[in-house]
């Protein structure tokens, strides 16, 4: 697909000022046809369109040079977060799969749920869904940890960061 030269670039803002204004001028005349405007005119709209073209084309090449940092994220109910298992949550999920392991198979329709899945460790990074946002100012929040397995861990009150037991948006952990 190839870009609109500078002249329709003129031509589009000269149409869709027209449209906005029912086709009447700044002094409320009839708004002549683009071929009908005359050469000064022509050349007036085209200059205004390429210094649109142009502002557009370096908007983010200025962004970076001003180094705008886009407003943080905010963690909502059902919203995707990636959780860093701790040493003490590894201890627990490992505990759960270790009794269910030793202790028998759940029966069926009991409800009850045995903790199949593969060994965790710390620092373990898995998908967690926010189920509660407690304090804007830190972060806090509570988490489902969807574990590589059929369970998942309840994680309460886990602040945002980079360490085991905190949670961080993907691809910053």
């Amino acid at each position: 697909m190839s870009h609109p030269s500078t002249m329709e670039l003129a031509q589009y803002a000269y149409a869709a000022y027209g449209a906005s204004t029912n086709n009447r001028t700044h002094d409320d005349r009839p708004m002549p046809d683009w071929d009908d405007l005359g050469d000064q005119v022509q050349q007036a709209w085209i200059a205004a369109a390429a210094a649109v073209a142009q502002a557009v084309i370096e908007q983010p090449a200025e962004k970076a040079v001003r180094s705008e940092q886009p407003a943080p994220q905010r963690p909502s109910i059902g919203r995707i977060v990636h959780y860093r298992l701790s040493e003490h949550n590894a201890e627990q999920i490992n505990q759960g799969r270790k009794d269910f392991h030793e202790n028998g198979r759940a029966q069926a329709g009991s409800g009850f749920v045995g903790h199949v899945g593969n060994w965790a460790a710390e620092g373990d990074v898995f998908p967690a869904v926010v189920v509660q946002v407690f304090d804007e100012a830190t972060v806090t929040a509570n988490l489902q940890v969807l574990l590589d397995g059929n369970d998942t861990y309840w994680a309460t009150s886990a602040a945002e960061g980079d360490r085991p037991g905190a949670w961080a948006w993907p691809g910053r952990v």
